[in-house]
């Protein structure tokens, strides 16, 4: 599925995106500075311990000899602790431990509050995006890729950012505290531990990008086996009827495979990271003690120190390699997500628009319409077409011909290239979206339902219908009979998409939804495709009474359904190749004549659309 085998890719522009991912905490900014200040404060904790220790260690006052009495040092005198000032002493340094490690807890607890406030705001913004996208972005975005963005990217993100914060803001004051702390203390022992530096970085890096290309390559295949499984699962009864089991379980094997070896080798390189360190760190401390054992003979507790600080930094580093794909991760999950809100957003409705549907009355004219999705194809071309109020509408034509576009670019879904749609003498430019859309009722040929009661389904279509009115809808869209059939009747509640209902039973729901909404402009898109020949024609005396009035649009491959309609247009190509009544196309005898004998007679209509795109070019 797009969307899930790039989430750990490298983002094209790092620093662009990551700028603008800390202009996103601008609000709170307050709280971010007083968790960098809570880390500082840790990091220089974290620095003061081994001086400390140190200073302890050597100092005078910690170890005690017994004196005679002229105040001269007893040569046979046992030395002892002096156990009160040692107590003091580590009583303060384990207090510095303490206060350390507190203070990173909290500033790990603040910015978990942070982070999440940031995804519940980032969702919020996505799904206002996503409100105000067009059709059109929906339609080149497929579903999977939309969802991984709107949660699991933003879950990446609340995952991974605090480490990395932490890492960096406690990293960065321990880096740079250690190396003021050396010098001062001894500088040729800090340059002793600085030599390790580049050996260090040179380890990790390596490490590092190794480890990052098999973490890629994981998670590609983990984004496949997720794709899959969808698709074994929402495929299973497709599986079972064409004995394919065993093929598709064999690529999941592979794959699941492919996967393991991917993880097992990520793992295994970043195993290396640490042993390194120690490695290093051992090499480092012996050099550490040569050259305080030649240097400071009589200072233990400079040794004690610089080997502390030795450990201490190499911490960074460490953090460094664990943080590094943290970094490119997020920094690539922020990338997609701004790429979704800097999506270009439906035309904004004009400021003096009629924002209500109750004058609108249904006379529509497409005016030298014209309108292609590819500039390179056209699809509608300077299309004049005029339906007056209460008319009844029927488009028919081949796959691809334009009919279900013509009816979206009415709804506004899409925006013509030129020409104009009036609605009752005014561009439908002149209406706000929701007024015009809020006119018309459709009932498509792909149903959609949510999880939720029968009830609450039709009524979608209209929020105040009252009880009564959707079990009206209910009886003339037929699906009365069956409803009172389920347990609860109309409280019975609905899986996702409907799927413990049939094909059928579904699009009798929608028809009840689209009755129950009372709409000025009726849209039917392959209506009753999916019921018996019985229940349609039922249906079809249903909605002849409901579009009683009202301005139709019927788009039909059952030419049977359409005979009644006061015009029929024929399209082929974006253009209406023909026009009339049924009896009067069919005395025509051209392209719908023969699409309407190719269903009763069996004859092959193609060979005729043939003669015809010849003859209306």
């Amino acid at each position: 599925m797009p969307g899930k085998n790039d989430m750990n890719q490298k983002p094209k522009n790092l620093k662009k995106t990551y700028g603008r991912l800390i202009a996103d905490f601008k609000s709170q900014n307050i709280t971010v500075i007083v968790v960098i200040l809570l880390l500082v404060v840790s990091g220089v904790l974290t620095i003061i311990t081994p001086i400390l220790l140190g200073s302890i260690i050597d100092s005078s006052n910690m170890i005690v000899i017994p004196t005679l009495m002229n105040g001269e040092v007893d040569p046979d005198g046992i030395a002892h602790v002096n156990w009160a000032y040692a107590f003091q002493q580590f009583g303060i340094l384990l207090s510095f431990y303490v206060v350390s490690a507190f203070l990173s807890w909290v500033s790990d607890w603040i910015l978990e509050k942070v982070v999440a406030l940031y995804g519940y705001q980032m969702r919020k913004s996505i799904k206002e995006k996503l409100d105000r996208l067009p059709l059109v972005y929906f339609d080149k975005t497929e579903t999977g890729e939309i969802l991984q963005r709107g949660t699991n990217d933003i879950d990446n993100i609340g995952r991974n950012l605090p480490s990395i914060i932490t890492s960096l803001g406690r990293g960065v004051t321990v880096f740079i505290g250690c190396i003021i702390a050396m010098f001062i203390m001894s500088w040729p022992l800090a340059l002793v531990i600085l030599s390790t530096m580049p050996i260090t970085l040179i380890i990790v890096a390596i490490i590092a990008k190794q480890s990052r290309k098999q973490f890629k390559i994981y998670r590609a295949k983990y984004g496949e086996l997720e794709s899959q499984i969808e698709e074994g699962y929402s495929g299973f009864q497709l599986l079972k009827l064409f004995n394919r089991e065993e093929e598709v379980q064999k690529v999941f094997d592979k794959t699941n495979a492919e996967m393991t070896e991917a993880d097992r080798k990520s793992q295994w390189i970043s195993g290396f990271i640490y042993p390194t360190m120690r490695f290093i760190y051992n090499i480092g401390f012996v050099a550490v003690s040569v050259v305080s054992g030649l240097i400071y003979t009589e200072s233990a507790g400079l040794l004690v120190a610089f080997i502390m600080f030795l450990n201490i930094f190499q911490q960074p580093f460490q953090e460094l390699g664990q943080i590094f794909s943290s970094i490119q991760s997020v920094g690539a999950s922020a990338e997609r997500i701004y790429k979704v809100l800097d999506e270009e957003e439906e035309k904004a409705n004009d400021p003096d628009c009629i924002d209500s549907e109750d004058p609108i009355q249904g006379d529509v004219v497409f005016d030298h319409v014209t309108f292609s999705y590819d500039p390179a194809k056209p699809l509608i071309v300077d299309m004049n077409l005029h339906v007056k109020p209460g008319e009844m509408i029927a488009i028919v034509g081949p796959t691809g011909a334009g009919k279900t576009t013509l009816v979206n670019l009415l709804m506004r879904f899409y925006e013509v290239n030129s020409g104009a749609i009036i609605l009752d003498g005014l561009n439908i430019n002149h209406y706000s979206r929701e007024a015009l859309r809020g006119s018309v009722g459709m009932v498509l040929q792909d149903t959609w339902l949510f999880n939720g009661s029968i009830r609450e389904n039709i009524r979608y279509g209209r929020s105040d219908a009252t009880d009564e009115e959707v079990v009206e809808a209910a009886k003339a869209a037929h699906a009365d009979h069956f409803i009172e059939t389920l347990p609860d009747g109309y409280d019975f509640i609905l899986k996702e998409e409907g799927s413990n209902l049939s094909q059928g039973q579904r699009q009798l729901l929608t028809i009840a939804r689209a009755i129950v909404s009372k709409p000025k402009i009726m849209v039917l898109d392959e209506a009753t495709s999916s019921v018996d020949t019985r229940t349609e024609q039922a249906i079809q005396d249903a909605m002849e009474k409901m579009m009683d009035g009202r301005t139709s649009f019927v788009i039909a491959h059952r030419l049977s359904t359409i005979k009644n309609a006061k015009l029929i247009l024929v399209m082929n190509k974006g253009s209406i190749i023909e026009m009339g009544t049924h009896k009067e196309l069919l005395e025509l005898k051209g392209f719908y004549a023969d699409l309407y004998n190719s269903q009763f007679l069996g004859k092959n209509p193609m060979a005729v659309e043939g003669t015809l795109d010849k003859e209306t070019t």
